[in-house]
């Protein structure tokens, strides 16, 4: 069950996930909350796989926030209107960065409505 709500993102490329490894887009960050995340893909993932994921996210013109986590994978569908991959992934050990991105959206979400 589901603790926090989620912040859904108006546009789907504004938080870019990356492979660390191989710096290849994997997909789009479609909405988070403190403790997890929803990647909008081309290709599909598995559930219960762990895997490292770089997100970025430009804040101004010239600036770039850009972290590492740790992700698990807890659900995998498709939308059937994008056919884009989703699928809903828990953080594990959020690091400071993550919680600083999901507290200043909160904060704009707020100041928007």
């Amino acid at each position: 069950m589901r603790h926090q709500s989620r912040l859904q993102f108006r546009s789907m490329f504004r938080v870019k996930a990356i492979d660390p490894m191989t710096n290849v887009l994997i997909g789009y960050v479609g909405d988070v909350s403190e403790c997890g995340l929803k990647l909008l893909s081309d290709t599909p993932f598995a559930e219960g796989v762990t895997m490292p994921v770089r997100l970025r996210m430009k804040l101004k013109e010239e600036e770039v926030l850009q972290f590492d986590l740790l992700i698990t994978c807890i659900w995998i569908g498709v939308n059937a209107k994008t056919d884009y991959y989703e699928a809903g992934f828990s953080v594990d050990n959020p690091s400071a960065e993550f919680m600083w991105m999901v507290d200043r959206m909160r904060i704009q979400r707020n100041e928007m409505e």
